[in-house]
């Protein structure tokens, strides 16, 4: 069954993914804070924006603005998610003297995934070619997985938040919208499942449970910490989406919700919710020769396919973690997939770029270098970065990155929750 919400006229479609390198040991910080939102700056796309608090006071939270106000326009108050870290300034922490495995040959590797796959020369488009052989067997055996592997049930309703593409759609950002908005809906029973890219540990650890963080991020990963810290889901992250679920389903899980991060591939009975970002790849190819893992067609065969500006909607606003100040210069820092998606976010006074592979490590001694070296007033990064830099004592600024979904593609999740037939399988194929 395939639910297509239409604007004017058009069809949705979406898409994301992630490589990965290291996920760095975190601490939790004892001292708070006031972060000041000082300057704002959206996408050049009709992207409605509302402010997030002047004040916002970090004790054992830092609360963030959630998407429900804006939602419904007769909603007057906002619902606020909690980062739960105990400070997110610890004036008492010198950085590690340890040097990071991660330095600036990370940022010219990605550099080149990102032209190779988005922005070609004429000897990518040579390589791309010559490799399609190897993405016609690649296309081949996703198709068998998909098409022909038996589909579990788990008689657990379970969101799909996916992707067809090899990273950089904002499943992150979009889970955590999403899972606000259901929870203002009454659905305080959430789990929120991830694979825990680049964690330091093994197997099913659960992270949070309704909100009360129970590991560190090098336990969690960023991703998942970040899920856990702005929202008050049970999150959980597991190499195998099987066991988690399993796990869950020895909780009282019959009024449970379970979202799962980057399940297109699985096949197990689910409601797939596929996005397709801003930002799409130079080749319609599959791996290798392009940045796809399923093929383009495969839009049709999920229940909603979301595309962003039209279906979802990114802002972003610059909260500053230490020493406020209106004319900062930036450094900006990032690891995360297709870091070029940023641009259009990102304001005017960056004086140096230092781009690391998705997931990777930052040092501290690197950062502090190039805060000198550049003569920069504060480190901008995103809050996935951030997550793995609590216990830096330098001056961060923050992307704070708002997802707003559209009415109209919330009420057709709400509507397939709803549905008594939701456990029973679908015949996409």
């Amino acid at each position: 069954m395939q639910m297509d919400i239409k604007h004017d006229g058009e069809s949705m479609e979406s898409n994301e993914e992630r490589d990965s390198k290291d996920s760095i040991k975190s601490k939790n910080m004892k001292s708070s804070k006031e972060v000041k939102q000082i300057e704002t700056k959206s996408a050049p796309t009709n992207i409605k924006k509302d402010s997030i608090d002047s004040n916002i006071t970090i004790k054992s939270s830092l609360k963030i603005e959630s998407n429900e106000a804006r939602l419904e326009k007769d909603s007057k108050d906002s619902v606020k998610s909690n980062m739960n870290t105990e400070s997110l300034v610890n004036t008492n922490t010198e950085c590690d003297t340890k040097q990071s495995k991660t330095t600036e040959s990370s940022a010219n590797k990605t550099g080149f995934i990102e032209s190779y796959f988005f922005y070609p020369s004429f000897w990518h488009k040579i390589l791309a070619f010559a490799l399609l052989p190897f993405s016609c067997i690649y296309a081949l055996i996703t198709l068998y997985k998909k098409c022909f592997t038996k589909k579990r049930n788990f008689n657990v309703k379970i969101l799909s938040i996916g992707n067809l593409v090899s990273g950089g759609s904002g499943k992150t950002p979009f889970c955590i919208a999403l899972t606000n908005y259901l929870q203002t809906k009454g659905y305080t029973d959430i789990y929120v499942v991830l694979r825990g890219y680049k964690r330091k540990s093994k197997g099913l650890i659960q992270v949070s449970s309704n909100g009360a963080i129970l590991v560190n991020v090098a336990q969690s990963g960023d991703e998942a910490m970040l899920i856990a810290m702005q929202t008050k889901a049970s999150v959980i992250v597991s190499e195998s989406r099987i066991k988690a679920l399993e796990y869950i389903q020895t909780k009282d899980s019959k009024h449970s919700i379970v979202i799962l991060d980057d399940a297109y591939r699985f096949n197990f009975n689910k409601f797939d919710i596929l996005l397709e970002p801003k930002l799409k790849p130079y080749f319609p190819f599959v791996l290798p020769s392009g940045y796809y893992r399923f093929p383009e067609s495969f839009y049709t065969k999920c229940d909603l396919h979301l595309k962003e500006d039209r279906d979802y909607k990114r802002s972003v606003s610059i909260l500053y973690v230490k020493d406020s100040n209106r004319e900062s210069k930036y450094i900006l820092a990032t690891a995360i997939a297709n870091p070029s998606r940023l641009k259009p976010y990102l304001p005017e006074n960056i004086i140096y770029e230092y781009y690391l592979a998705d997931h990777a490590e930052f040092d501290c001694n690197t950062l502090k270098t190039l805060l000198e070296k550049y003569h920069a007033t504060h480190i901008l990064m995103t809050q996935k970065d951030y997550v793995k830099c609590l216990d830096f004592n330098l001056p961060f600024a923050l992307l704070m990155l708002d997802v707003r979904i559209e009415s109209s593609a919330l009420k057709s999740i709400e509507s397939f929750l709803n549905t008594e037939s939701f456990l029973q399988s679908k015949a996409r194929f």
